[in-house]
């Protein structure tokens, strides 16, 4: 890294290059003012009574066409989670952008700028243009700065750039306030963010950026005009009030060789992006390579951090391999981008699908795929068995009692004993059975369960009717399924069918628990009627993908326990280590397999005095938890209960989680 200080770079460049090399979720707040493409609809010059005529015509480069869905992927690839993305835009581009970008953001709106002192219209033959549109797109956790309800309005005000602010030469036709843009920055961004700007024009969008102690990356193609952004923008970082903040001066830099000759970009002002996000002001560690991959995670875990991704990648260090002891769903492992990985659970049936995945084994995916059809093939038969909701209706209406609900599903099961064994399909047919005890125990329990809940509250329509008998039916495979998880034999003797027993479970479970009875029996119950539609297909496929498959060509798989792996692939400086253990609670979560407090204090000895790589655990904060890491060397954030990071002082502990580093 050259200058890790750096405030601003301003590049003479096309930005479809630039963006390119702009890591994943690097960028905090996009503000730019690209073509509005109104040049194609220009009269020309306006002649005016008495006075020189006035130039109707934009620019030249408002001619091109310029087309917002060759930039939407990228600027939404590049903002970080937490950003906004603010665009200048015109009525005839503005539902392009609604297209290209809404769906993508958790919200998008639009601003408009009210222009005070708009070009006249002599002969009074139609509305002043006196407004411009900012289409505003964030996503939940955005930042703003909002003081009170009158910053909150969609509605800004100024006069258009004019002398001294504006320039003559060159003189841009779109050239903005530096108020009003401003006042964008100050809402929409915090202290030292980055502002990125592709269309820099002249540069007011980082004059505003750097006078509100942001970070600058602007984007000029027109070499005129960069030359004057160049120039306004470090006169503002040459400011003696600004004299403690550097700027990389990307001119000293002897950039031979970047760039092929017949390149339009100069080379003496274009390199290699990345290098500006290896560090920040504060010395960190290098932040910007540790892209994410954008996969998904293997499978439903209790406490999985696919959420938090967007504050972990962020504050990991800069690392070659990544290490992860406790890999549970693999929302880490899936979610960031190493030259290799190795990962560690001391669940043998977790390890045993990870393994299953990563050699694409042919069994697995054959009991799991036969799983899949018993899920829709439930659904036919319940679709072929409408008589079921005809009884039940009969029943609510009071023209059978209990008993004879219960003789009719009972005779009902007994003539259809084929039908609903056909159901789970002839690779289970040999198999032990529960499936027909199981439909008419859920059968006759949710229907009396339904008529309960109308006598407390009101009839329910038919289509809950449906669901719920659906459920039960569907309730009945997940019983059956769940016995033969539970069969011993099948564990000792047949284990990829277990592995694929495991995966169901994990889908289908009620709200993903893993929970055993003293029998040492996994007892938690079908999910419910939210679980109906859910199927494993998706998923299955995901797992034979390509980006998946090559993730896993790079990793190495582990079963043991935690200290006994960290011992055998010794970590070392350059590598990462990612912990997410099991939380300090009489609770075991997951599998039989206890986490006590001697573990904890197992943990905490090992990582703190002989792990050799940089580290980062997430934990539930308990006081004894807090005890162990409140070290010196030791670096301790904490979460709220939404895992949002608040660094907040390391001795408040009225908080729900921690983020504790040892860099």
């Amino acid at each position: 890294m050259r200058n890790s200080n750096w405030r601003k770079c301003v590049l003479h460049a096309d930005s479809r290059d630039v963006i390119k090399r702009i890591p994943d979720n690097s960028i905090d707040f996009i503000l730019t003012d690209p073509p509005y493409n109104l040049g194609q609809h220009s009269t020309g010059n306006i002649p005016l009574p008495g006075r020189s005529a006035m130039n109707n015509d934009v620019a030249e480069w408002d001619m091109i066409d310029f087309n917002p869905e060759e930039w939407a992927d990228e600027f939404i690839r590049i903002l970080k989670p937490t950003g906004n993305l603010f665009i200048f835009t015109s009525y005839n581009q503005l539902g392009r952008w609604y297209n290209c970008l809404d769906h993508k953001f958790d919200t998008s709106n639009f601003m408009i700028w009210h222009k005070t002192n708009p070009a006249p219209k002599i002969f009074k033959a139609g509305f002043l243009n006196s407004c411009e549109m900012i289409f505003t797109c964030w996503n939940k956790k955005h930042t703003w700065n909002f003081i009170s309800q009158a910053e909150m309005h969609n509605f800004i005000e100024s006069p258009i750039c004019m002398r001294p602010e504006r320039l003559a030469d060159p003189k841009h036709p779109a050239q903005k306030p530096v108020s009003i843009l401003k006042k964008m920055i100050e809402i929409a961004s915090n202290s030292d963010d980055i502002i990125f700007d592709p269309f820099m024009g002249v540069g007011s969008t980082g004059i505003a950026a750097l006078e509100l102690n942001r970070r600058f990356i602007g984007v000029e193609l027109d070499k005129t005009y960069f030359d004057a952004a160049k120039r306004r923008i470090e006169s503002v970082i040459n400011k003696p009030k600004m004299s403690d903040l550097k700027s990389y001066n990307l001119e000293e830099d002897n950039m031979s060789g970047m760039m092929h000759e017949d390149s339009k970009v100069e080379q003496t002002t274009f390199f290699e992006l990345e290098d500006f996000f290896n560090s920040d002001d504060r010395g960190e560690v290098f932040k910007g390579e540790n892209i994410a991959s954008g996969l998904s995670p293997i499978v439903k875990w209790p406490g999985g951090k696919e959420k938090e991704l967007k504050h972990i990648i962020p504050n990991a260090p800069r690392f070659e391999r990544f290490f992860e002891p406790f890999v549970g769903g693999g929302s880490v492992f899936m979610g960031i981008t190493a030259k290799e990985y190795y990962i560690n659970d001391f669940s043998s049936e977790l390890i045993e699908m990870y393994r299953s995945i990563a050699t694409s084994d042919s069994d697995f995916f054959s009991y799991t795929e036969a799983m899949d059809r018993a899920w829709d093939n439930a659904m036919t038969f319940f679709k072929n068995n409408y008589s079921l909701v005809e009884t039940y209706i009969g029943y609510r209406d009071g023209l059978i009692g209990k008993e004879e609900l219960k003789e009719f599903i009972s005779i009902f099961c007994m003539n259809k004993e084929k039908e609903i064994l056909d159901v789970i399909g002839d690779l289970f047919a040999q198999l032990p059975s529960v499936l027909l005890k199981e439909v008419q125990v859920n059968l006759f329990r949710k229907m009396v369960r339904m008529r309960e809940l109308e006598i407390e509250k009101h009839v329910l329509p038919e289509k809950d009717v449906c669901d719920n008998i659906e459920t039960a039916i569907k309730s009945a495979i997940y019983m059956n399924f769940r016995y033969l998880y539970n069969d011993k034999k099948i564990t000792e003797t047949n284990v990829k069918l277990h592995c694929a027993l495991f995966y169901f479970m994990r889908n289908y479970a009620y709200s993903g628990m893993f929970r055993y009875s003293n029998k040492g029996e996994f007892n938690v119950p079908y999910g419910g009627i939210g679980y109906n539609s859910k199927y494993m297909g998706k998923k299955l496929t995901y797992y034979r993908s390509k980006p998946l498959l090559n993730h896993f060509a790079n990793t190495h798989i582990y079963n043991l326990d935690f200290e006994d792996f960290l011992r055998e692939t010794q970590p070392k400086e350059k590598d990462f280590v990612f912990l997410d253990p099991p939380y300090d609670s009489e609770f075991s979560t997951y599998a039989q397999n206890a986490f006590t407090k001697e573990d904890q204090e197992r943990l905490a000895n090992y990582m703190i005095n002989e792990c050799k790589a940089k580290w980062m655990m997430i934990i539930k904060y308990t006081d004894f938890i807090f005890s162990l890491y409140n070290k010196p060397g030791i670096n301790i954030r904490t979460f709220d209960k939404e895992y949002l990071v608040s660094f907040m002082n390391r001795n408040d502990k009225k908080v729900t989680h921690l983020l504790i580093t040892n860099y």
